[in-house]
């Protein structure tokens, strides 16, 4: 009842965590079939929350062979499938490990992304958006009307466009993208050092 400042993670606390597929942009050289089939593939063994939004969106694409995988935070997924080199990553990351590759990506869009590399060649990108949760923006306007909040914000390690869209959505003060955990700890620390502070999350990363 004393907190002034109210911060909130994104992904499954203002929005359901449930990010579907909205559109594909797929390099010239290889087909939409071919590039969700790889994807879908290889995403079966994520638990990012876009693994699932491709998986849900594969069904009915046969899969193919895995014959390795493994997922690095930050770094994206990558293995290979069926004798295929296969990365799954964002654009930050294809920037430093592939500035090649990530000069020949589209323009940046509203939503998340994933980008799709297959034996070191730019294959597609996967386009997802993540809805705010019924009555989030209600929430966030009772917050400051009945119990005295004064600001509000969100923190999100998500890409720019994703979370000023959501922030505009549900009608929060400020939002900050691209935020790694060590920095949202920096962040509610420097907060709750100006005024009484609460942190909303969803889960063990947020605790």
């Amino acid at each position: 009842s004393t907190a002034r400042t109210m911060i909130f993670d994104k992904t499954g606390t203002l929005t359901y965590g449930e990010p579907t597929l909205t559109s594909t942009s797929i390099a010239p050289g290889f087909t939409r079939e071919e590039v969700l089939a790889i994807t879908g593939s290889i995403e079966c063994y994520s638990r990012h929350p876009l693994a699932v939004a491709v998986t849900r969106a594969v069904v009915g694409i046969p899969m193919m062979l895995v014959e390795r995988a493994s997922e690095r935070p930050g770094l994206g997924l990558e293995g290979v499938v069926e004798d295929r080199r296969v990365l799954v990553t964002g654009r930050k990351a294809i920037a430093l490990s592939h500035p090649g590759i990530h000069a020949q990506l589209p323009p940046e869009a509203g939503g998340l992304e994933c980008v799709v590399v297959i034996d070191d060649a730019y294959a597609g990108t996967l386009a997802f958006r993540d809805e705010p949760r019924q009555g989030a923006r209600e929430l966030i306007g009772h917050l400051s009307r009945r119990h005295g909040v004064i600001r509000t914000l969100l923190i999100s390690g998500d890409r720019a466009s994703e979370v000023e869209y959501l922030a505009d959505r549900v009608g929060l003060d400020e939002a900050h993208a691209s935020v790694s955990p060590e920095e949202k700890l920096a962040m509610v620390r420097a907060e709750t050092m100006l005024a009484p502070t609460v942190f909303l999350g969803d889960g063990i990363n947020d605790a």
